[in-house]
């Protein structure tokens, strides 16, 4: 296991440090709408998991799961939720660790990256997931580039296609880039979502 980077892990525990389990997001709709098309067994991936959101789904799904988060904070909700779902110990463990080493625990039949984006992390991506295996990946896409007071954040979105063309040798299922609505009904931001499985051969 690797060594999170501790700017980015006190930021993240700081986020989740005064949060309780009734304050955590429910799972995205692309992720519950794609859920009957997974496995109900194998072991599953949580890209930066956080508090666990799609953690214990996949684990509700049968799936064992590993959550991997550079914030401990986030996994101690997760932990907590997990235990009282009775996930945990048994079907999930939980890896504190800094994604943007590259850095991931074995190989997956499905791995599930939400709103996280590292791009060197993506052929380890594609090295984990067992032929056959599924991908699940939902993250924003860049604003139009005259935007400019987003510029600093152009690093953790994609480009437009950006996704689709990274994965253009898996098995499409699923793509589409769009604006995501929020719970409230009004429209978020743009998001490309991509549920795709890696070639057997």
């Amino acid at each position: 296991m690797n060594t999170p980077s501790p700017l980015a892990r006190n930021k993240w525990d700081r986020r989740y440090a005064g949060r309780t389990v009734e304050d955590l997001m429910e799972p995205t709709p692309f992720l519950l709408s794609c859920l009957p098309e997974l496995p109900t067994t194998g072991l599953a991936l949580d890209i930066a998991a956080g508090a666990g959101r799609h953690t214990l789904i996949l684990a509700q799904r049968g799936l064992q799961v590993d959550a991997v988060d550079i914030s401990w904070q986030g996994l101690r909700l997760a932990r907590q939720q997990a235990a009282q779902a009775g996930l945990w110990p048994g079907s999930i463990q939980f890896f504190v660790a800094d994604l943007e080493l590259a850095w991931l625990p074995r190989m997956y039949d499905v791995i599930v990256v939400s709103f996280f984006l590292f791009r060197p992390l993506l052929p380890v991506i594609k090295d984990r997931l067992r032929p056959g295996g599924w991908l699940l990946y939902e993250t924003r896409v860049e604003p139009m580039a005259d935007n400019a007071s987003a510029s600093h954040r152009r690093d953790f979105w994609l480009k437009p296609r950006e996704l689709l063309d990274a994965f253009s040798d898996f098995e499409v299922l699923r793509y589409d880039e769009g604006h995501r609505r929020r719970p409230e009904g009004r429209a978020g931001g743009v998001t490309a979502r991509l549920l795709a499985r890696k070639p057997v051969s």
